[in-house]
């Protein structure tokens, strides 16, 4: 449109402006034929008007080729995908209940009488992840239990169940229900292809308001945290970060990309901060998913010491104990019995490689055992009281 409107303005202009000037025509046979002048001007007008709309072109395109992601991806203020995931998810997701050996009453305090004891409950979240019923969920929701059950969606009546396997270090356990027809059950997605920023929903049952839907999106990924309290807090490394809400009773449930794949497990939010959430990713769980379903445990390499990063000891310390090295792990102390101990090592040891790998902190550390399976041989390379040692230690099974 704009090309033609341009073409007329100028064609008319360019005839009236010289269409007195009858020497700027000339006459062959019957045909009017333009002077010079004319063509000159007429052929200006054309190659402006030509160059003025390709301008246009180029920059109506240019515009339109910008990536737009709520169109080319997923509108979530006007759609329901949330919707959609949220009512194809929850009927997997359960609801997990857990007595535990009884323990003291609160009101035992005041000289009450009778039976001084009272259960002690627990409250989680999990999923079907197979269609006979086995479930997956936390390691911490399930542990120590005497009893557990869990409550379908839409039911009164709970189904009891067994713990099939348990991994501490993962924090992922698996319990199974015998129910009398085959279970909806959640795809297990990929976590490796989940990038910071993607949106993200989770299911759980928090407070025990069942199948509790919030959304969000991850935050970061391969986060370490340590659980628990004092020196006796279990680390967990690799962690999806989430502002989706997740409070206690979301353990276990699923965290869903919006193609509503399983991508990690909710596992722990920071006490102290909001919009602080930690899953645990699906690729890790898949790795020992089945040594799980059919042995009941992961066997995991262990040497049996307790670390802490050179970079972390202060400075009069390092002086003390006279290491001037940043890089390295300390030994805080050597379990009695453990691999470490029979190979030699010794409390205050500073391990600079494995299997020479140099090792700067202690997940470094970690990550290399993990590389191995138990009853492998690693080689440490340690620094003792200014000496360099070499040391070979035989992996075993770390205890559950």
């Amino acid at each position: 449109m704009a090309l033609i409107l341009y073409i007329t303005f100028n064609t008319k202009e360019l005839f009236w402006q010289d269409s007195v000037s009858i020497d700027k025509f000339s006459r062959k046979g019957d045909q009017m034929f333009f002077g010079p002048k004319v063509r000159n001007k007429f052929f200006t007008h054309l190659i402006l008007t030509l160059c003025f709309t390709l301008l246009i072109t180029i920059a109506f395109l240019g515009i339109n080729a910008i990536p737009t992601y709520a169109a080319s991806k997923i509108d979530l203020a006007s759609s329901s995908v949330i919707a959609h995931i949220a009512a194809g998810s929850s009927p997997s997701v359960v609801w997990i209940s857990t007595t535990y050996e009884t323990q003291k009453s609160p009101l035992s305090v005041f000289g009450a009488m009778g039976d001084n004891s009272t259960p002690a409950q627990g409250l989680g979240s999990g999923f079907f992840f197979d269609d006979k019923g086995f479930i997956l969920t936390n390691a911490h929701v399930v542990s120590g239990a005497k009893t557990i059950e869990v409550l379908l969606k839409g039911q009164k009546n709970p189904f009891p169940a067994t713990l099939v396997g348990i991994d501490q270090d993962l924090d992922v356990a698996i319990i199974k229900i015998d129910p009398p027809q085959k279970m909806p059950c959640l795809k297990l997605g990929d976590s490796d292809k989940a990038q910071t920023g993607d949106w993200v929903v989770a299911i759980g049952n928090p407070y025990g308001l069942d199948h509790t839907v919030t959304l969000g999106i991850i935050s970061a990924k391969g986060r370490p945290i340590v659980a628990g309290e004092g020196g006796n807090g279990q680390v967990y490394d690799d962690m999806l970060q989430t502002d989706a809400a997740i409070n206690p009773g979301n353990s276990g449930g699923p965290l869903l990309n919006l193609d509503g794949e399983v991508i990690g497990i909710n596992a722990a939010v920071s006490a102290s901060g909001q919009g602080l959430g930690f899953a645990i990713p699906i690729n890790k769980v898949k790795d020992i998913l089945d040594e799980l379903k059919t042995k009941g445990k992961v066997s995991h390499p262990w040497i049996g010491v307790a670390l802490i990063d050179l970079k972390n000891v202060r400075a009069d310390v390092r002086s003390y104990l006279g290491i001037t090295k940043t890089d390295g792990v300390l030994l805080q102390s050597v379990v009695n019995g453990s691999p470490a101990a029979e190979a030699g090592l010794r409390q205050y040891d500073v391990i600079l490689e494995i299997d020479h790998h140099a090792v700067d902190d202690s997940q470094e550390l970690v990550d290399g055992i993990r590389h191995h399976k138990v009853g492998d041989k690693v080689n440490l390379l340690i620094l003792r009281k200014g000496d360099l040692i070499k040391v070979e230690v035989t992996l075993d099974e770390k205890p559950q």
